[in-house]
């Protein structure tokens, strides 16, 4: 497991001996932030948002050295970046940058003496910050908090990266920090955190279809639930929650022990569990996702 720190180092946990086994610089004094993570290439792509101008490091799983770095100039900063398993290419999310106020996915060549952005793909009013890729070369992107306070509007969208068309709207699901998606249900959700209803704040978990349809809205009741992700054999869903601990959401009939989702759609009943054997075990799994700034899985 790889985990940001805010000195701008990067640490290598073995999770079966839960010890640091490398401890990589990124030249950066800065934090450390989100990962994206190539597994057929052991590339990995970390965000140094706070340099200026903004960069991204990209690091060799294999070696644990550094690769090289890529700047964003003109870059507002850097927000969640993203592997797309369809064209083998990883994509960075940036809230503002040159020619894109509201914002732009942006390609990234990361082969070694090529480091450079490929493509910009601007996004309407969005600001955004987490994004994570789906089915068919389509990218899910969580607008941020200040969405609604820029451009006044409360959105997610569903991008083409091939085309760049936005070929989904989701209205009224903003201020969502990551966002992730799990095969094994064609669900993307998004933590919602500083999702705000009329100026009032409403944190939410949102479960979104593919297609873009909001099946669920979870209210989480806390802005500390900013992260989220997902056990890809089972499609149980994590979310540290600060004074909380780790809230965990199995899709079925479950039975709730610890409160429970409010459906917006026959489908999926989604429950929050935290006393079972599942919940010990992706509690040890995800424990770190509460403490770390970002971190990439390395399966």
């Amino acid at each position: 497991m790889y985990v940001g720190d805010g000195d701008g180092t990067v640490k290598v946990i073995n999770l079966f001996t839960n010890t640091i086994v490398a401890n990589i610089s990124t030249g950066s004094k800065k934090r450390a932030d989100e990962f994206a993570y190539n597994p057929s290439t052991q590339t990995v792509v970390v965000t140094n948002a706070n340099e200026s101008p903004p960069m991204v490091n990209i690091l060799d799983a294999a070696t644990h050295s550094v690769v090289g770095n890529i700047s964003f100039p003109g870059a507002s900063g850097l927000e969640q970046p993203a592997f797309n398993p369809g064209d083998s290419q990883f994509y960075v999310s940036v809230p503002e940058t040159t020619g894109a106020p509201g914002g732009a996915i942006q390609l990234i060549n990361v082969v070694k003496g090529s480091l450079s952005i490929a493509k910009t793909l601007p996004i309407p009013s969005c600001a955004p910050a987490g994004i994570v890729f789906g089915p068919s070369d389509q990218v899910f992107i969580g607008c941020s908090g200040s969405q609604v306070s820029s451009f006044g509007y409360a959105a997610s969208y569903i991008m083409n990266v091939t085309t760049g068309s936005i070929v989904a709207n989701i209205s009224g699901i903003t201020g969502s920090d990551q966002v992730t998606y799990s095969a094994k249900t064609g669900y993307y959700y998004a933590s919602a955190y500083l999702n705000t209803v009329n100026g009032v704040p409403t944190p939410i978990l949102a479960v979104i279809a593919a297609n873009g349809t909001v099946l669920q809205k979870i209210a989480t009741d806390n802005v500390t639930a900013h992260a989220v992700s997902v056990d890809p054999s089972t499609g149980s869903v994590v979310v540290p929650v600060k004074a909380k601990g780790i809230q965990i959401y199995a899709l079925g009939g479950a039975s709730t022990t610890a409160g429970s989702g409010t459906p917006t759609s026959s489908t999926p009943a989604s429950t929050s569990k935290t006393s079972d054997a599942q919940s010990k075990r992706l509690g040890a799994l995800f424990g770190m996702v509460a403490a770390a700034a970002a971190l990439a899985w390395l399966l």
